[in-house]
């Protein structure tokens, strides 16, 4: 079925490279935007899917101090990992890249100095906090004290923990350096500073008139633009990171000590949306590719994002857009999730209250922990993930429910008819037709608008609606009793299964493409227009495999009580 075809680009909030992502990670940014590019390939629309790996910024410089590495080596050794553990949990990016790339350091410096000469950057002498004892400028992760809004003891010089509060270091009552707990002093300096401010009204417009923002959402961003917008300092005093184009800069805006500069990570790091696009149209030797998706008016942009990036993608990514070049598309809409808890607390490495990513793929299968963290997506509120509830979860929702009905009508199938049919959209029930036609449907409608959970809820809603089937017909007496009746009525979840094939890909993917093998269906092949996200028209072929396992494994109910006391010893 031919349709027209959208362009979708999709921007995926960057991992540091000072540790491996977690489960919270997951769940906020980096599951949504695969489900969401997986189900718009099955449309047949285009999809432009980047990220990569954050090089730069003090989390990565102050672990490669507390391990003695150098930050490159550091930053490159978790870049490897991330790309190793996104591809385990079958995480599908168009290109995945990286901030320590050639490409992205040239578009930042030209993206820099157009914002310059259009009068978005102004230069200013401020106060930084400065170490006497090292004798140099403290950036913000190098710095803690007390937090002037929640007043919790130890919050970052760029955010509280706490109360999630964005800071400047100069705002925290009684700062120290969290390298030699020294006290820090105010000190002039100057930097380049982006005047956001003046954008302040076409950012509140350009939000009011965004009406597929969750509300939640809406309301912080507009809470932001109601306290004003000032001008912030996007270089700062630090010898790695991008360096300011300081032969291109006119002599006019150039500022002291600028050769020992480099660029915020905050500023920098976003740029990688529009740097990303532009080295993948490189690699596929389509130099403009990127603007089908950056300057096409009807092309669609979305970015997915943690909670504590909000800021910088509702407000500050667009005003940058803004600053750069008025004719630049602006989000279509911005995806956010909230967090997640873990056993009813904020994760966190340093109180050893997390699960490592590489334990819970060497125990658990990678799509169990997709379908919970799909199924509990924190969209609108906080979500507690639970060991108990994971495994319960699994058992009896995924196992219990999808994959229960699905073995089920195979085992039936090869037990009584050898496995090879021929499925005739004339023979298919009406009321089994219809409640397909309507999963496609709704789950669609939910899928458009990022509302991924309830997306799934429609597919398990169809596996309830096909156990209450089963057993209303009692389908494995009548197949005894009357062969004929008993095999048009088990063609019809046969429909069902097959539509699961597909149904499943965005969340499932593996599974997805295992069920299609053990039905002797062809592989998912995408194609331009051709929309296979509908209920199949015409006749199709099955040939069910002789050998048929379980698509999904329970999981022993003692791991929830083995994993709980095993986080509460660390």
């Amino acid at each position: 079925m031919k349709k027209k075809v959208r362009k979708i680009y999709i921007g995926v909030a960057w991992p540091y490279a000072n540790d491996i992502f977690h489960i919270g990670h997951l769940a906020g940014a980096y599951l949504p935007p695969d489900v969401f590019s997986r189900f718009h390939k099955l449309r047949g629309n285009e999809v432009l899917m980047v990220s990569g790996t954050d090089f730069h910024g003090t989390p990565i410089t102050v672990k490669a101090e507390q391990e003695k590495k150098k930050p490159l080596e550091l930053a490159r050794a978790f870049h490897k990992l991330d790309k190793e553990y996104l591809n385990k949990f079958f995480i599908e990016y168009t290109h995945y890249t990286s901030t320590h790339t050639p490409v992205h350091k040239r578009v930042v410096q030209n993206f820099f100095l157009r914002m310059l000469k259009r009068g978005f950057i102004s230069v200013k002498k401020t106060e930084q906090l400065y170490s006497p004892k090292a004798k140099r400028f403290l950036q913000d992760r190098y710095i803690e004290g007390e937090c002037p809004y929640c007043h919790f003891k130890s919050a970052r010089g760029d955010q509280c923990e706490k109360c999630g509060r964005v800071l400047d270091a100069l705002e925290l009552i009684n700062p120290v350096s969290k390298i030699d707990s020294s006290a820090l002093v105010k000190k002039e300096t100057e930097n380049y500073f982006f005047e956001i401010g003046k954008l302040q009204k076409e950012i509140k417009k350009w939000l009011l008139s965004k009406k597929g923002f969750k509300e939640w959402v809406k309301k912080e961003s507009l809470g932001w633009i109601k306290e004003g917008l000032k001008a912030r300092a996007i270089t700062r005093d630090l010898d790695y990171g991008i360096p300011l184009p300081y032969s291109k800069i006119p002599k006019r805006f150039r500022i002291k000590k600028a050769r020992s500069k480099v660029f915020y990570v905050w500023f920098e790091a976003v740029i990688g949306y529009l740097s990303a696009a532009i080295e993948y149209s490189q690699k596929i030797k389509r130099k403009n590719y990127w603007r089908d998706f950056f300057y096409d008016k009807k092309a669609e942009s979305y970015y997915f994002v943690g909670q504590d990036n909000l800021l910088f993608h509702t407000i500050i990514w667009p005003a940058q857009l803004l600053a750069y070049d008025q004719k630049i598309n602006l989000p279509s809409n911005v995806f956010v999730n909230k967090f997640l808890l873990l056993e009813n607390e904020k994760m966190s490495k340093s109180r050893k209250w997390y699960i490592e990513t590489p334990y819970l793929l060497e125990n658990y299968p990678a799509e169990s922990v997709r379908f919970y963290l799909i199924y509990n997506m924190p969209e609108e509120k906080e979500f507690n993930f639970t060991w108990s509830d994971f495994v319960r979860t699994n058992n009896n929702i995924l196992v219990g429910k999808v994959g229960n009905f699905i073995h089920r009508v195979l085992v039936l199938a090869n037990k009584n008819f050898s496995g090879n049919f021929v499925l005739s959209e004339s023979e298919l029930s009406p009321a089994i037709r219809s409640k397909i036609s309507q999963t496609y449907k709704k789950t669609a409608q939910f899928l458009e608008k990022g509302r991924f959970r309830f997306g799934l809820w429609q597919i398990i809603n169809l596996a309830e609606f096909g156990n209450k089937y089963l057993e209303e017909k009692e389908l494995w007496k009548k197949i005894k009793e009357n062969p004929e009746k008993g095999k048009k009525e088990l063609l019809n979840c046969l429909f069902i299964v097959e539509a699961f094939s597909l149904l499943l890909y965005p969340f499932l993917p593996q599974s997805a493409k295992k069920l299609r093998s053990l039905l002797g269906l062809k592989k998912i092949s995408f194609k331009k227009g051709k929309d296979l996200w509908r209920a199949e028209e015409g006749r199709i072929k099955i040939k069910i495999s002789q050998e048929i396992s379980p698509l999904f494994l329970k999981i022993d109910e003692k791991a929830a009580q083995k994993e709980e006391e095993k986080l509460n010893k660390k």
